[in-house]
């Protein structure tokens, strides 16, 4: 398994690529946020590509933790009676899945509506705790999310989703992204520098970070050379 890359070693890395004039040219703290914000778009441009490298899977009874600096109880996204909104972890992006873990609740679904959706309007108009079968859930705001009907009985979950990263601040700190990607995260940090220089080569520094993505994921064994028709977890839900 390749080592992770510092933020130390991938200011190093785009330094050379820079081929400063004079020496430090570009301070440490111009390159570590040309270096976020190139993992923040390595990280988009995964995304879209819908692979699953950026997921991460939590238990509601992990117990305390403290995610992207801020301290979080896991139990806070059980499903407790009579309650309708749960926190989500504060790196939440996007749910990909949501299973109960409680004896004899496993066949328990739940599937994805949006708050204006009529079933979903329905349920919320109803106010008794219903023994769990199917709950419908919206996703509000940043990390917020609502179930309807409310339930009767509390459940643990576990839940899969799509997380953000915590910025890299200090030398010693990680890119947390799967190799080779972090060429790509030094290609687009360079490109970033060259712009603000105003330098015709941020074209190509950022073409050859486009390529590294292509060239990952064009015949990557995630990826089939077949093309697939697959429903997705979140619409796979016809009605009642």
């Amino acid at each position: 398994m390749a080592e992770l890359k510092t933020l130390t070693v991938l200011r190093t890395d785009v330094r050379d690529f820079l081929d400063e004039a004079s020496a430090s040219f570009w301070s440490n703290a111009q390159l570590n946020r040309y270096i976020n914000r190139a993992a923040d778009r390595v990280w988009a441009r995964v995304r879209a590509l819908n692979d699953e490298y950026f997921t991460i899977t939590r238990d509601s009874t992990d117990g305390a933790l403290t995610i992207l600096g801020e301290s979080y109880t896991a139990s806070s996204f059980a499903i407790v009676a009579g309650t309708r909104d749960y926190s989500l972890p504060p790196d939440f992006e996007e749910m990909k899945a949501i299973e109960v873990l409680t004896d004899n609740y496993e066949d328990v679904r739940f599937v994805y509506r949006d708050l204006s959706d009529p079933d979903m309007r329905a349920l919320l108009e109803i106010t008794d705790n219903q023994t769990p079968s199917t709950f419908l859930f919206s996703l509000i705001g940043t990390r917020t999310m609502r179930i309807a009907p409310l339930s009767d009985t509390a459940l643990d979950l576990r839940l899969t989703y799509v997380r953000r990263f915590a910025e890299m601040t200090t030398d010693t700190d990680t890119l947390t992204m799967p190799h080779p990607l972090y060429l790509a995260v030094e290609n687009y940090a360079t490109a970033f520098a060259l712009r603000q220089d105003r330098s015709p080569d941020a074209v190509t520094f950022a073409q050859d970070g486009d390529k590294v993505i292509a060239e990952m994921f064009g015949g990557h064994h995630r990826q089939s050379q077949d093309p697939e028709n697959v429903v997705g977890y979140l619409a796979d839900w016809t009605g009642w």
